[in-house]
């Protein structure tokens, strides 16, 4: 007898559990349907016209240049002991800054118009180079990533922000 009143309460109850768990796939399914019915159409995000856009400027992306002077806050920044410092640009909108002495690194270049950008870092090298290498570097690394717009005169390249003024010459001596 006792086998025969478990069997039904088993199966009332599976059966219990298994419309509640239709009930809450149905609504699960409702509510995903209906949020996909009601949100905005997706808007593809559209970048400025810029040079600074990957492959768009082959004077950036086909070139070198070698940082030949960098002042920031009006003082001149050091860079005697990882001179030559080359910047480039990658088709993949990336500007990327190598030393001959140590370390590299590279920032994702954003562009807001034709001449203005932001820069987000990116990967480096971390290798321990010693002093006055490695804060060179970092004083170089945070002129770089200070800067927002830039300017091509002939051979030159002039990146510049809030307080910092990047001067630069093509090099493609390899």
């Amino acid at each position: 007898m006792f086998v025969l009143q478990f069997v039904p309460k088993f199966q009332v109850q599976a059966g219990l559990c298994w419309r509640g768990c239709w009930l809450a796939t149905s609504l699960l399914a409702c509510v995903l349907v209906t949020a996909a019915c009601l949100s905005p159409a997706s808007t593809p995000v559209v970048m400025p016209e810029s040079p600074l856009i990957p492959g768009a400027n082959t004077v950036l992306v086909e070139n070198r240049f070698r940082v030949v002077e960098i002042t920031r806050h009006g003082e001149p920044v050091a860079f005697d002991a990882i001179d030559p410092v080359f910047v480039t640009f990658g088709i993949k909108g990336e500007l990327g800054v190598q030393t001959t002495t140590c370390n590299a690194w590279v920032y994702f270049i954003i562009a807001e118009n034709e001449r203005k950008y932001r820069l987000i870092p990116g990967a480096g090298t971390a290798e321990g180079c010693g002093e006055p290498i490695e804060s060179q570097e970092s004083e170089i690394s945070e002129a770089i990533a200070a800067t927002t717009e830039y300017e091509l005169k002939g051979g030159q390249l002039i990146l510049r922000g809030d307080d910092v003024h990047i001067l630069l010459e093509l090099d493609n001596s390899e």
